[in-house]
């Protein structure tokens, strides 16, 4: 019998009351339960760590203590490795082997601090090792481990560029078609991937309330969004995507802003709209569009330039000009009845494939949602057709 046996007895023997009593509720019963695993995988670690250092394996002609647990225990190499290791980090560690034996933490929390006499200071793993075990006993091994993580970073902190430079070294990004879709592979750098999740986050929020998607199905619908307008603005070329702001003016005001010799002195200038937001002063507008690209939309007597607006059929897609319109004439709503999404995607009220042209009044601004249902109820159409 080993010193750390009478807690182990101990533990056993409150199980088993818990297990006879009547009175016992089945949640009292997974406790006692879970205790007793713990308490009974510290002990075996003990053990297992005895045979491994003390060679008691030869006395039962097996070449190592993983040979033999895998043949007496039915026990897979990587499992017992790590009871051995658990078994020598209780023994370097008392508090942690004491809690362990008890059944206060599990063998995942005693594999943290592994971990930590492995890669961070011991003497540091030592000094706050009470403190470790008070919150292994308290919290789930994640707690642990995130705390361990962040001693680590303070104990070494050129680990930290030396992960970011290593992460540079490894960064790839593959696409490969298949049949039903495309297979992503690849490990983005720290700087990098930071990006990317804070556009997913941005984009994939719940759209209404008792959007039903799932977070990936989200973050799918959130990147088809970003590259589709990525390609419908056009692809940056120096590295970053430039701020948009979107500025309407009146056609008197255009006029006079191009050529103020022609205009009154004492005609009215009707303030820039900053949509998003409402009117806006001259130098307000100087700030936002600094470094910017402005671009200016015609709202007055738009008919008049349905030579820029209108392709007809030369082109499927519609021109960035003509998507700037319909933005602009929905105010940036989904076209829907009652549905207040912004748009998304520009839409054909006659289809292209049955001659429908690519001109303004033929156009119209949907939702991602809308537009999935307008294609969905052409589909259905066709077939019943």
């Amino acid at each position: 019998m080993q010193s750390g046996d009478a807690e182990l007895v101990e533990v056993m023997r409150r199980c088993a009351s818990a297990l006879q009593s009547v009175t016992c509720s089945v949640s009292d019963e997974a406790r006692a339960l879970a205790a007793l695993r713990d308490a009974a995988e510290a002990a075996l670690a003990e053990r297992l760590e005895e045979i491994d250092r003390t060679k008691a394996f030869v006395a039962e002609d097996a070449s190592s203590t993983t040979t033999w647990a895998r043949r007496e225990l039915r026990q897979d190499a990587r499992r017992t490795r790590q009871l051995i290791r658990a078994g020598v980090t209780m023994r370097e560690l008392p508090a942690v082997g004491e809690a362990a034996r008890a059944g206060r933490v599990s063998s995942e929390h005693v594999a943290r601090f592994s971990f930590a006499l492995a890669h961070v200071d011991e003497a540091e793993v030592r000094r706050v090792e009470a403190h470790l075990v008070a919150v292994a006993e308290l919290h789930p091994p994640s707690r642990v481990k995130s705390l361990v993580d962040r001693l680590r970073s303070v104990v070494h902190p050129e680990e930290l560029d030396e992960a970011w430079i290593a992460g540079a070294d490894k960064a790839h990004l593959s696409l490969n078609p298949l049949p039903d879709g495309w297979h992503v592979t690849g490990f983005l750098p720290i700087e990098v991937g930071a990006k990317l999740q804070a556009v997913l986050d941005a984009v994939a929020v719940p759209r209404e309330a008792g959007d039903r998607r799932t977070a990936s199905q989200r973050r799918i619908d959130g990147l088809d969004l970003v590259l589709t307008r990525v390609l419908a603005e056009g692809l940056p070329t120096d590295g970053t995507v430039r701020p948009q702001v979107h500025v309407v003016v009146d056609a008197g005001t255009l006029q006079r802003a191009l050529a103020p010799d022609t205009a009154s002195a004492f005609e009215p200038v009707e303030p820039a709209v900053l949509q998003g937001f409402g009117r806006v002063g001259p130098n307000l507008l100087a700030h936002l569009t600094c470094g910017a690209d402005l671009v200016p939309v015609l709202v007055d007597r738009i008919e008049a330039n349905r030579t820029v607006l209108d392709v007809g059929r030369r082109h499927r897609d519609a021109t960035p000009k003509q998507r700037h319109a319909v933005w602009f004439q929905q105010a940036g709503r989904c076209a829907t009845e009652h549905c207040r999404n912004t748009v998304d995607h520009v839409h054909h009220r006659r289809r292209w494939s049955d001659g429908g042209p690519t001109d303004l009044a033929n156009l119209v601004g949907l939702c991602s949602a809308c537009h999935r249902h307008e294609h969905r109820h052409d589909v259905a159409l066709a077939r019943a057709g």
